[in-house]
Order: C-alpha cells, then structure tokens, then sequence
C-alpha cells in the first residue's frame, strides 16, 4: 500500500475532527522514527506480529482486558473481555486488518464473530477506521495513543496459549 494511500485513509478517518469553526485539527504527532529503510520497516512489522495482551479500567469503572492477535498477512483477531463495575461480564469478538507506517499504527474493523458466524461491519461507518501514535515498542511491550480520542492503551507480548485469565485466577501483567 502506498505512503499517498496511508496518508489519505488516516486524514479521512480525522476529517470528524472539526472544531467550532468547522476547521480540522489534527493531532500532533511526535515523530520519533528515523529510519525509513525497508529492512527497519519490516523490523517493525516483524515485531507487531504476534500475540498482545491489554488491560485498563476506563473513566466508568469498567474494566477492558483484550487479547490482539496481529497476523503476517495484515489481519487481526480481537478478543474483549468487558466487566462493569456491578460484575457482569461481557465476551466478543472483532476481526479486521491491520498496518504500520511510521509511528503510526491502524486498524480496519471489518466485523465481529460470534462462535463460527461472521458478522460483517459497514465499511461506511468512520468509527471503523482507528488510527494510533506509537509511543514506544519492543520485542515484549507496546505503548499507543488514539488520535482519535488520546486514549493511552498499553499491552504486553504473551504466549500463543495465553488467554484472558478468569477473575478467581487472575494475574496482572
């Protein structure tokens, strides 16, 4: 995919950012990534690959953990698990593709799956369109930021056989 075409989708998901004049503001974005060689963006893709974990509370005490799953091949697999501050728990499943350029890192919701049945999205809708500022990222760590909402989100690399621990054995990463 072209940097021309990455550049476009990124400023068509901001284009809801208009402030009370109807003028876009865009976010500012630390650009801290220096090598635009081909094997360093490889590198980079490399080390997204794999199997993340990620737990927060949001601002209504609810709690989200969620596993990413990134594929070679530009598709993701997302695993949430949602409990509210009551207790009730809820489970899903979002499927999409993913990209690196630069710092910055995107999705494309393309749908849920509940058991073996796919739901697809509405590509229509901008809310399926994320776009995230990488703040820093290893072998084992990833920190983001929305720059849609300025969400910091953090995850961990974690095992193939990892899943989101039960609340009765649970164990914080």
């Amino acid at each position: 995919m072209s940097r021309t075409l990455i550049i476009l989708l990124l400023l068509c998901s901001l284009a809801g950012c208009r402030d009370e004049t109807g003028q876009i503001s865009l976010p500012t974005l630390e650009l801290n990534w220096h090598s635009d060689s081909a094997d360093a963006r490889q590198a980079t893709w490399n080390t997204m690959v794999g199997r993340w974990y990620g737990d927060r509370m949001d601002e209504d005490g609810e709690r989200i953990q969620w596993i990413t799953q990134r594929h070679a091949d530009g598709t993701y697999q997302v695993d949430f698990r949602s409990t509210t501050a009551r207790g009730r728990i809820e489970n899903s499943t979002e499927l999409g593709q993913w990209g690196m350029a630069g710092p910055i890192y995107f999705g494309f919701f393309r749908g849920w799956l509940e058991g073996d049945v796919f739901t697809p999205s509405d590509p229509r809708q901008a809310d399926n369109y994320d776009a995230y500022n990488v703040i820093s990222l290893t072998d084992d760590h990833m920190v983001y930021d929305s720059l849609t909402t300025g969400t910091r989100y953090e995850v961990r690399r974690v095992p193939d056989g990892f899943y989101i621990p039960d609340a009765a054995s649970e164990t914080r990463l």
